[in-house]
């Protein structure tokens, strides 16, 4: 089929565009508008932490399928230890996944700008690691020691999961800008 475009290739640019979005819709708020908690709901920059840390891991477990260091950009620069976090209470695979409101709310966010540095880094890590997939390793079981409900999925559909996952947090920060005034749309 001349012209098709490949899963992969799709995926690829759905994650760039994905990212694009979360990066622009955090765009105009200050490090006050970034921490600020509503009720129960986490933080607009924890959400978007959240969202950096999971493309971080995904590219990682990416990369060590590859057999390539697996190590994420979190570890190798230290981040929980600089922002003094507690390793223990970041949930599953230090990601935020599974940790209660009160326990988030508990973290002191680093500034923007640090976070904001973290997942830039993050996810153009991820989309080049998924730019380059061909369609054998998209449909390639992730090598993950990690223990998880998706033990024996893909690449891709691992990668899938991660980017609607990022999009249901990224609606959450969407609707918490608008609910406190603020244009909350991330379109682009």
């Amino acid at each position: 089929m001349s012209g098709a475009v490949s899963s992969a290739h799709a995926v690829a640019e759905y994650s760039a565009l994905t990212h694009k979005r979360v990066l622009h819709v955090i765009e105009d708020l200050d490090d006050a508008a970034f921490r600020e908690r509503t009720g129960r709901a986490n933080s607009i920059g924890f959400n978007f932490w959240h969202i950096a840390r999971w493309a971080d891991w995904l590219q990682a477990q990416i990369n060590g399928t590859r057999g390539e260091d697996e190590r994420s950009i979190w570890e190798r620069e230290g981040l929980a230890g600089r922002w003094r976090w507690d390793q223990a209470k970041l949930g599953a695979s230090q990601t935020g996944m599974g940790m209660d409101e009160g326990v988030s709310a508990q973290l002191r966010l680093p500034p923007k700008s640090e976070i904001e540095r973290y997942a830039r880094a993050s996810f153009s890590a991820l989309d080049g690691s998924i730019a380059n997939l061909d369609e054998e390793m998209f449909g390639t079981p992730l090598k993950s020691g990690e223990s998880n409900e998706m033990k024996d999925a893909t690449i891709g559909s691992w990668i899938v999961s991660i980017l609607v996952h990022a999009n249901r947090h990224l609606g959450m920060i969407e609707s918490t800008k608008g609910a406190s005034g603020r244009r909350g749309t991330a379109s682009v």
